[in-house]
C-alpha cells in the first residue's frame, strides 16, 4: 500500500515537472518594468577565468544578489592587466571604460586583485564611487586608501600553521615535512616567508623545500618517503628547468606517487589528492567581499569599515583521502567539513528506487533532458558571447597575434597583429586555415603539427617556439602559447592562442653565441700559445745555450743574474747572431714572472700599417678586415714579459706610443675608446748604436732613456775565441743527431781555423758553418763545405783603434774584478792589481757600463 501511494505521488510530481518545463520553454520571465535600483561594477585584474576566479565570481555575485533588498545590476570587466599593464595599455583601458560607463552612474565598485586597484587609483576611475577590494594585500590597500578614502577591503588570510598543527596532531610521530614549492621568483619568495613562519617548529620538525627540483625528482622523493615524513603541497607552477604547469597537474602526479599523506594550502586543491587542512578559499573571500559591498550599499561609509580578514574558515578534508590513509573522522578537529562523501541510498532502498525510476523514466526522461539541454545551451551561448566580446576588446589592443581556433582547425577570431607578424591579413587565415601550414618553415612543420594536435586536444603545456616565413619572404622566430577553451559545462570548445614575434631576441641570442664562440676560440688559442711558450721557456737552460767559460761570458751571466729577479727594463745590445734572444729568455726565466709567457715581437718584421694593431690590439670594425676584437702583444704580456727585438726598427710614430705605455702602463686598442692598463716587464734588443740613431733623428731620445735602464752587451764571438771549441763541439753533436749522421770528430785544424776567423755573423754563422760541414762530410772526418775567409789581425778585432782599445780595457777590468770577487779598493782590490786609483777605476767602470757585484 505504501509503495503504491509513493508511486502515485512521484507520478504526479513528474507531470508537474513536465508542465513547468513547457512553460519555461514557451517564454522567458518578463523583464522588470523599470531599471535596476542599484548598479555595481566588478573590475578583475586578469582576463582569464580559472577555477579559483570562477568560485570567487559565483560567491561574490550570490552574496550581493541574495543579501540585497533592491534589484542589483552587476556588470563585470576583465581588464587583462596581469598581462598588459604598461602605460599604453592602461591608457587604452581607461579610454574604453570611460566611454562605456560615461553617463551610467555606479553605486559600488568592487576591485579584485592589486592590479585592478592600482588602475582605479592611478587613473581616478569613477571618482566618488565607494570601493570594496578583494584579494589585495594590506600594504597596497593602505597606500590606495590615502588616494581613495572611500575604500574598504577583505584582507587575504593564509594560515598554514593551523594546517601544520593538524598534520602533527594526526601524525604525532612526524619528524620531517616535505614542502612542495616551485622554482619561480614568486614561489621562492613564498619559501622565504614559510621559513620564517615555521620557526616555532624548530627542534621538533624539519622542513624540506623543493624549489630546486624538477617535477620528476619530486615524484621520486615522495615515492621513497619514510614513515615519519609528510607532504605539504603549497604551490607549484614552474620547476627548476623552467617548465610551467597548470594548476592541478603537478598535485595530481605528486599525490598519486606519494607513499605518505599530502596536505594542502588552498581549497581548490581539495579533491585533487590532498587530505585537507585549514584551506584558503577564493569562495570564502568572494562571499565576504559581497557582504562588505552590501554594508556599503546599505549606507555605511566604506572608509569607516576597518580593513580585516574574512572570518576563519572551518577545516576541510577529502573523504576519499581519509579512506586511503585510514584516518577516522573522529580524529579530525571539531567542526571539520568532510567532502566528497558518497551518497549511496541504493543499498537500503534499491527495490523502491528501481520501481520509481521505471515508472517515471518513460514519461519524464525525454522532457527533463530537453529542458536541461536547452537551458544549458542558452547559458553557454550567453557566456560565450560575453567572453568573445571581452576577448576581442582586449586582443585588438595587443601587440601580439591573438587567435581563437575551433576544434576542426578553423578560426573563430584573429587579432589585427596577425598581419604585422606574417604579412597576411587576418581574413586570409579565416578564408583558408591551411595557410598556417604554408607559412611555417618546412624544417619546423612536423613539430608544429604535433603541437597543433596537442593544442586542439587540450593537452599541451608551456610555450612553443618555431619559425615562419612572411608574405615578403622574411624569416621570423615566433613564440606560441596555447590555452584550452572550456565553457562552464567543461567540454573542450577549442584553443585560444597567442603568438609573439621574438626575432630580435633570437638574433641577439645568435649574436651572443657567436661572440661567445669567438671568445672561446681566442681563449683556446691564447692558452695554446701560452702552453707552447711556457714549455719552450722551461726547456731552455742558459747552461745549454749560453755556452762558454770565457771572462766575457762569465760577466754576461753575472749581469743576467743581477737583473733577472727584478722588474727592471733591460736593453740587450750586440751584433747580429750573438744570441740576444737567448739572453732575453734567460732574464725572463730567472725573474718572478717566469710562470707567465715571454711574448716576443720582431719589430723589423712588423708591417707599418699593422704595427699598432699588433702591439696594442684592435676592436671589431676598427678597419677593413677587423672582423672581431683582438688583443695586442702588450695585453697578452700583462703580468709577464714582452721582448721587443730589433727595437730600433720601430717607426717614430710607434715609438711615441711605446713611450706612453712605458711611462704609465696605459694604452688604447685601435678603434677603441676605453683606456687599458697593463703590468708588463720590457726587454728590448738591438744591433744598432742607439746613440747614433738618436743623433741621426731616427730614434727618440726620450724613448732611449726610458729603455736604457739596465744595458747588457752580448760579446761578439771574435771577442771570446776560447769559447769556440765548446760551441763547435755542441753544434757538431746536435746536427749529427738531427741529420741522422754518425758522430764526427772535430779536428784541431778546424778549431784553429775557427778561432782565427773573424765571424762577422757570430754564433749564428758558426752554427750554419758546422751544419753545412756535417752535410758534406764523410764518416771518415769532418770537413768544411767551403774555405773560411783569411784570418784578420789581432784575433779578428774590428772597428777603429779607439773601439779596439775600449774593448781591450773593458776585458782587462772585468778579468781583474772576477779575480778579486768584485772588490775595488784595498790591498786585494782590482785597483791595486791594475795600478790605478780606486776613484779612477770607478770612473772608467762607469764609462764602460761595468757594474761590480
Amino acid at each position: 500500500m505504501i509503495a503504491r501511494r509513493l508511486h502515485l505521488a512521484l507520478r504526479s510530481m513528474a507531470l508537474i515537472v513536465v508542465v513547468l518545463a513547457r512553460v519555461c520553454l514557451a517564454q522567458d520571465p518578463p523583464l522588470p518594468s523599470q531599471a535596476p535600483h542599484r548598479s555595481v561594477l566588478v573590475l578583475y585584474s586578469s582576463n582569464h577565468e580559472g577555477a579559483s576566479l570562477q568560485h570567487l565570481r559565483a560567491a561574490l555575485n550570490e552574496a550581493l544578489r541574495r543579501g540585497s533588498a533592491d534589484t542589483l545590476d552587476i556588470q563585470e570587466e576583465f581588464t587583462g592587466l596581469d598581462r598588459y599593464n604598461g602605460a599604453t595599455a592602461q591608457a587604452q583601458m581607461k579610454a574604453l571604460l570611460d566611454t562605456r560607463y560615461r553617463g551610467r552612474p555606479k553605486d559600488l565598485l568592487v576591485v579584485v586583485g592589486p592590479l585592478a586597484l592600482d588602475f582605479v587609483t592611478r587613473n581616478r576611475f569613477l571618482p566618488g564611487v565607494p570601493v570594496v577590494g578583494c584579494l589585495i594585500g594590506a600594504p597596497v590597500l593602505q597606500r590606495a586608501r590615502a588616494i581613495r578614502p572611500d575604500l574598504t577591503a577583505v584582507l587575504p588570510e593564509r594560515d598554514p600553521l593551523r594546517t601544520a598543527d593538524i598534520m602533527l596532531s594526526l601524525y604525532p610521530g612526524t619528524r620531517r615535512v616535505l614542502v612542495v614549492l616551485g622554482a619561480s621568483d614568486f614561489e621562492r619568495r613564498m619559501t622565504e616567508v614559510a621559513k620564517t613562519m615555521t620557526a616555532p617548529f624548530a627542534g621538533r620538525v624539519a622542513f624540506e623545500y623543493t624549489n630546486d627540483r624538477t617535477l620528476e625528482q619530486i615524484e621520486t622523493r615522495v615515492r621513497n618517503l619514510a614513515g615519519d615524513e609528510l607532504v605539504f603541497y603549497a604551490y607549484f607552477r614552474q620547476d627548476v628547468t623552467g617548465r610551467e604547469f597548470s594548476a592541478s597537474h603537478p598535485l595530481a602526479r605528486i599525490a598519486a606517487a606519494s607513499r605518505r599523506p599530502v596536505f594542502g594550502l588552498v581549497e581548490e586543491d581539495l579533491g585533487e589528492g590532498i587530505v585537507g587542512g585549514v584551506l584558503d578559499s577564493a569562495s570564502h573571500a568572494g562571499k565576504y567581499a559581497g557582504e562588505l559591498g552590501l554594508r556599503v550599499l546599505g549606507g555605511t561609509a566604506a572608509g569607516s569599515i576597518p580593513l580585516g580578514p574574512a572570518p576563519a574558515a572551518a577545516p576541510a578534508f577529502d573523504w576519499r583521502q581519509l579512506r586511503r590513509w585510514n584516518l577516522p573522522e573522529t580524529r579530525l578537529p571539531a567542526g571539520s567539513l568532510v567532502r566528497f562523501r558518497p551518497v549511496n541510498p541504493w543499498e537500503d532502498h534499491w527495490r523502491l528506487i528501481l520501481a520509481v525510476l521505471l515508472v517515471i523514466l518513460a514519461e519524464s526522461l525525454l522532457v527533463v533532458a530537453l529542458v536541461v539541454q536547452l537551458k544549458h545551451r542558452r547559458r553557454t551561448e550567453r557566456a560565450l558571447e560575453g567572453s568573445e566580446l571581452r576577448y576581442r576588446t582586449v586582443a585588438e589592443f595587443t601587440h601580439d597575434w591573438e587567435f581563437w581556433q575551433r576544434l576542426d582547425g578553423t578560426f573563430e577570431f584573429l587579432s589585427p597583429a596577425c598581419e604585422r607578424i606574417t604579412g597576411y591579413p587576418a581574413q586570409a587565415f579565416l578564408d583558408e586555415p591551411a595557410l598556417m601550414e604554408r607559412v611555417v618553415e618546412p624544417e619546423d612543420l612536423d613539430r608544429w603539427r604535433r603541437r597543433q594536435a596537442e593544442a586542439l586536444a587540450g593537452t599541451c603545456a608551456g610555450s612553443f617556439e618555431f619559425r615562419l616565413r612572411t608574405a615578403g619572404g622574411e624569416l621570423r622566430w615566433v613564440d606560441q602559447v596555447d590555452y584550452p577553451v572550456r565553457p562552464p559545462g567543461g567540454q573542450l570548445a577549442g584553443n585560444r592562442g597567442c603568438i609573439r614575434d621574438i626575432s630580435e631576441r633570437k638574433r641577439a641570442d645568435l649574436a651572443r653565441k657567436q661572440a661567445a664562440d669567438e671568445i672561446r676560440m681566442l681563449r683556446d688559442q691564447l692558452e695554446a700559445e701560452n702552453t707552447f711558450y711556457r714549455a719552450r721557456i722551461q726547456a731552455i737552460d742558459p747552461s745549454d745555450e749560453l755556452l762558454g767559460g770565457s771572462d766575457a761570458m762569465k760577466y754576461l751571466l753575472f749581469r743576467i743574474r743581477q737583473v733577472a729577479p727584478t722588474d727592471t727594463t733591460v736593453l740587450i745590445l750586440g751584433e747580429t747572431g750573438t744570441g740576444k734572444e737567448l739572453v732575453a729568455d734567460a732574464v725572463h726565466r730567472g725573474g718572478r714572472r717566469s710562470q707567465g709567457p715571454l711574448i716576443k715581437v720582431n719589430c723589423a718584421t712588423l708591417p707599418v700599417a699593422l704595427a699598432e694593431s699588433e702591439l696594442f690590439g684592435h676592436e671589431r670594425g676598427a678597419f677593413t678586415g677587423a672582423h672581431g676584437q683582438r688583443k695586442g702583444r702588450f695585453e697578452l704580456a700583462d703580468g709577464a714579459t714582452l721582448f721587443l727585438d730589433e727595437v730600433a726598427e720601430l717607426p717614430l710614430e710607434m715609438q711615441a706610443k711605446l713611450l706612453r705605455i712605458l711611462q704609465n702602463g696605459e694604452f688604447q686598442r685601435v678603434g677603441g675608446e676605453r683606456v687599458q692598463k697593463v703590468d708588463v716587464r720590457l726587454i728590448a734588443a738591438t744591433n744598432r748604436d742607439l746613440g747614433r740613431e738618436v743623433a741621426a733623428g731616427r730614434f727618440r731620445e726620450d724613448l732611449w732613456y726610458r729603455i736604457n735602464v739596465f744595458p747588457i752587451t752580448v760579446p761578439p764571438l771574435r771577442a771570446r775565441p776560447e769559447d769556440i771549441p765548446e760551441l763547435a763541439t755542441v753544434f757538431l753533436r746536435r746536427f749529427c743527431q738531427k741529420l741522422g749522421r754518425p758522430e764526427l770528430a772535430l779536428p784541431n785544424s778546424l778549431v784553429q781555423a775557427f778561432q782565427a776567423y773573424a765571424w762577422p755573423g757570430n754564433v749564428r754563422e758558426l752554427e750554419n758553418v758546422v751544419e753545412r760541414a756535417v752535410l758534406v762530410s764523410e764518416p771518415s772526418g769532418l770537413r768544411l763545405a767551403e774555405p773560411l775567409a783569411a784570418p784578420e789581425p789581432a784575433a779578428g778585432l774590428r772597428g777603429t783603434l779607439d773601439e779596439q782599445l775600449l774593448e781591450f780595457e773593458r776585458a782587462q777590468i772585468i778579468r781583474a774584478l772576477d779575480q778579486v770577487q768584485g772588490r775595488v779598493e784595498g790591498a786585494q782590490g782590482a785597483a791595486r792589481r791594475l795600478g790605478l786609483k780606486p776613484s779612477t777605476l770607478r770612473s772608467r767602470m762607469s764609462r764602460l757600463g761595468i757594474v761590480r757585484a
